[in-house]
């Protein structure tokens, strides 16, 4: 075969010539002198281009391109333009302006579209809300589809049916007790041959047979003399036959789904004297190329992101820890404004996220560090991308250049994008990164079932989805499954609660169904939405939720935030502080910390039962750790100010604040209502600074609560039956103690909270009435989501 290499290697890209005649242009091969006449010896065996008319039609190229590529090319147009020249602000103004019409015509399409596999079914349940709430997400859900119609159709496309998704994916698959009919293989050439190869499709005709298959060939990421070939096992044994029939210099890897050892995973020619497991190895030059993965944990910073250091020669294990510092390190929220604050039109606005991604491409884009990018470090920054919104074309761009430079590609690499894909519930470009899959012959595996199985919403769909994995031989892996139950779990609980079984008798037909080892985290909080839409608070069922949140999942985490604020939700809506406490404590159990949604239903109930100290020590803490976010900052604007419609909270102000810090605030007077709760936090972490609280949350709230709230209420409420005499008056005073850093040798402190917000001292020119102007005019202009009371 490789006397014919010369005429061998044709791809349709490089076509030149008139309509009607076949193209001869080769790719060039720079050999060494003396090896230029072997290479026109024979042809029997040859790679050979197909031919391909001139003007090929704007769909056969969408086929072959890049999502971001395709979205350019859907009208028609014969080439896509550069990204430069694209009109990318008229782009993203029409496509939000699709997403947020409100015509006649649209909401019968939305109508329509609630039969689609891709919305969820509106349920029926005995809570009113309950339902209510299941319509607006089916009819949001149902938005969304319509508004990708409308994009796809401007763009001269339809959007494609899910079982032409569900037929794709399954021509793709094979069943796991055949053989894998899609393969990949590498060959190394002599050091002296360099190739200039690109991701293309060729041709390959079999010398004994004489039939014609198509294969994909790409060059390796770090040896130039090096091709990785993709195609049928079968071609691409008969490709390497002749390969070593005709040159005994090459040597031919078998590369396996995931490319593990840089491309060297079983070396089959030539044979390896000895070799264990008929040739599996690892050579000792290339034990630091093997790549694990691993679970970065996302953590604060206080500098900008530009100052992250960056080394003036990039290696390996620089270039993964500088993208690892940009991917999980996150500028603290209030930090955000002070460094890179720009007012737009519409306010001010800043995408840190686009900061980020900026600094990563540029670095993984630099020529310098190309031969350093590693597949887990390109699969890092593309997971980054791929769930941020308006970047997921940077992740799609990154990709594309992948492929181009060679760089080891798996499958997982393509479910990145298409976990993005279904976080957007973007159905067309789903499917044509599926379309993409397939000509380069990579074949799904598990993930890429779940991913669809996950963006596929109606019932009786999803069972085809899952008779099909199972036909395919993919339950046999625990985590197959354990996918599978998650995604099914909302479904499978509203069944069981509607027919009335108990929650102990559903858990126990989940192991019937997926195995013992079926629970995880990821499908308690579908599990426990379904449980509250059918008990309330004065169900005697109720209580059993508890039992849910204690059970040890079978993949070794813990409840998580999101768990425990779908409880505290629940506690909001039937005034329950008792359970509140115990969901903290669990939080607290699992390691995991309050977020900003935690905070802001802690202050909501604090507001709604009427206890000051607590909301004092909520704010407090959430001033500290700069938690306190959008919705929360509303409400206490409202108390900081005391335009509250609530004789309680009028004559019982929260006490959030020490001395020291009300004298700072007087001294500092902040200016204007809006800025009131950014100078709060202000004093409370000027004061603060280098202490944190020795105690958690939950231990501060349950003491200020029993200790100070719940007297303070009683006396409230019955003050005849509270006569005290001055010694034995209660004191409003809650310390808090803080302990300082190890390091700096910072000794122990006592914060007391017994001061209130006083806009008359701390409000500079503060005015009553222009006061009570500016927040009527608020409270007109912005909504406040249902459920927030107004006195808060």
């Amino acid at each position: 075969m490789f006397r014919g290499i010369k005429s061998i290697w044709r791809t349709r890209s490089q076509f030149i010539g008139t309509p009607g005649s076949r193209p001869t242009l080769a790719l060039s091969w720079r050999t060494a002198a003396s090896l230029r006449p072997a290479l026109a010896l024979d042809s029997t065996s040859r790679f050979t281009s197909s031919a391909t008319s001139t003007n090929k039609s704007a769909v056969a190229e969408i086929q072959d391109a890049s999502p971001v590529e395709a979205e350019t090319t859907l009208n028609g147009t014969e080439s896509p333009p550069s990204r430069a020249t694209r009109p990318n602000n008229a782009r993203n103004r029409m496509f939000r302006e699709t997403f947020r019409e409100k015509s006649a015509a649209q909401s019968k399409d939305v109508q329509r579209k609630l039969a689609s596999p891709y919305v969820p079914t509106v349920r029926g349940y005995p809570l009113v809300h309950a339902a209510e709430e299941s319509k607006v997400h089916a009819l949001q859900v149902a938005k969304v589809q319509v508004a990708f119609d409308l994009i796809w159709r401007d763009f001269g496309q339809e959007m494609p049916d899910w079982s032409e998704t569900y037929n794709l994916l399954k021509r793709m698959m094979t069943k796991r007790s055949e053989p894998l009919s899609m393969a990949a293989m590498r060959i190394v050439l002599p050091k002296s041959w360099e190739l200039e190869l690109d991701n293309k499709k060729v041709e390959f005709v079999d010398s004994t047979t004489g039939l014609l298959a198509k294969l994909r060939v790409s060059s390796d990421h770090q040896n130039p003399s090096a091709i990785i070939l993709r195609g049928k096992s079968s071609v691409l044994a008969s490709a390497a036959e002749e390969l070593v029939a005709a040159c005994k210099d090459v040597e031919v890897y078998r590369l396996g789904e995931v490319a593990a050892f840089g491309y060297e995973v079983k070396r089959l020619w030539p044979a390896i004297e000895d070799a264990a497991d008929g040739g599996t190895f690892i050579p000792e030059d290339k034990l630091d190329n093997i790549w694990v993965h691993q679970e970065h944990q996302t953590h604060w910073i206080d500098t900008p992101y530009e100052q992250t250091p960056k080394p003036e020669q990039w290696t390996i294990e620089n270039l993964e820890s500088y993208i690892t510092t940009l991917v999980c390190g996150r500028l603290r929220p209030h930090l955000a404004l002070r460094y890179y604050v720009k007012p737009e039109k519409d306010g001010k606005f800043v995408d840190t996220d686009g900061i980020r991604i900026r600094m990563i491409m540029d670095a993984l884009t630099n020529p310098e560090a190309k031969a350093c990018i590693t597949p887990s470090i390109l699969k890092m920054a593309m997971s980054f991308m791929a769930h941020k919104g308006g970047h997921r074309a940077d992740a799609d761009r990154l990709l594309a250049l992948a492929e181009e430079w060679g760089i080891p590609l798996d499958t997982e690499v393509f479910n990145i994008m298409l976990e993005g894909y279904v976080t957007k519930r973007d159905v067309g470009f789903f499917h044509w990164l599926l379309r993409k899959m397939e000509q380069r012959y990579f074949h799904p595996n598990a993930r890429t079932w779940l991913l669809f199985l996950e963006l596929v919403e109606k019932e009786t769909e999803r069972r085809q989805i899952i008779v099909a994995m199972y036909d395919l031989g993919l339950f046999k892996d625990p985590a197959t499954r354990r996918g599978i139950a998650r995604i099914m779990a909302a479904h499978d609980a509203y069944v069981a609660f509607k027919s009335g079984k108990r929650l102990p008798v559903f858990m126990a037909e989940q192991k019937s169904r997926y195995g013992d080892d079926w629970f995880t985290t990821d499908a308690i909080k579908s599990i426990l939405t379904e449980f509250f839409r059918f008990h309330e608070r004065d169900n005697r069922r109720y209580d059993e939720f508890k039992s849910l949140i204690e059970m040890q999942s079978e993949d070794g985490r813990k409840v998580g935030v999101d768990t425990i604020n779908l409880v505290l939700d629940k506690c909001l809506f039937y005034k329950d502080w008792a359970t509140a406490i115990w969901a903290l404590t669990k939080l607290k159990e699992s390691g995991n910390e309050a977020d900003a949604t935690t905070y802001q239903y802690i202050i909501r109930l604090a507001i709604r039962l009427q206890l000051p100290h607590s909301l004092g020590v909520a704010v407090f803490y959430g001033a500290l750790e700069y938690k306190l976010q959008y919705l929360t900052r509303i409400i206490l604007r409202r108390h900081l100010a005391n335009h509250v419609k609530d004789t309680f909270w009028l004559q019982h102000k929260p006490k959030m604040l020490s001395k020291e810090m009300g004298r700072l605030l007087r001294d500092n007077p902040t200016r204007g209502i809006s800025r009131m709760l950014s100078r709060v936090e202000w004093a409370i972490n000027q004061v603060c600074e280098g202490y944190k609280p020795a105690k958690p949350l939950v231990e501060m709230l349950d003491l200020a609560q029993r200790t100070k709230d719940k007297p303070l209420l009683l006396r409230h409420r019955h003050p005849r039956d509270f006569q005290y005499d001055g010694a034995n008056t209660p004191s409003d005073d809650l310390a808090i103690k803080m302990v300082g850093s190890e390091v700096e040798g910072k000794k122990a402190m006592y914060v007391h909270l017994n001061w209130h917000f006083d806009p008359r001292t701390m409000v500079k020119g503060w005015n009553e009435e222009k006061a009570k102007k500016s927040q009527q005019w608020f409270d007109e202009h912005k909504r406040v989501p249902d459920g927030l009371e107004r006195s808060s």
